[in-house]
């Protein structure tokens, strides 16, 4: 399969899983549809293009990173009846972060890397 067909697959399920997190107690604007799509279309294709990322292999963490996303979101948007772009920032910073600390330790632990390394933010 296509690093792009593969996107085709992967945004929904991550779509669908951040979705099922938020359920029915807040909607979330277009605009942060448009603006997570756009930032983790860019960011799959970077992962199975120069990391060997699949859907096939990565679709369990894929959707719980998803429903992950989505509780963070919601609970960014506190009060308000819908997650606008700006609680989608904050949620989207802490879930790639803790993404980040999970793959150096998963590279230490299989040997690809001695040293653990927080990236600067």
């Amino acid at each position: 399969m296509t690093p792009a067909k593969e996107i085709d697959y992967i945004l929904p399920d991550c779509f669908l899983a951040l979705g099922q997190a938020v359920g029915t107690e807040k909607s979330i604007d277009f605009e942060t549809v448009v603006w997570w799509r756009t930032r983790y279309r860019a960011a799959f294709l970077h992962a199975i293009n120069t990391k060997g990322n699949s859907w096939a292999l990565d679709r369990r963490r894929v959707t719980a990173v998803g429903r992950y996303l989505g509780l963070q979101a919601k609970a960014h948007a506190g009060d308000q009846p819908s997650i606008d772009i700006a609680a989608a920032q904050k949620a989207s910073l802490e879930v790639e972060k803790g993404c980040q600390m999970s793959a150096e330790r998963e590279a230490f632990a299989d040997g690809r890397t001695t040293k653990l390394e927080t990236p600067p933010v």
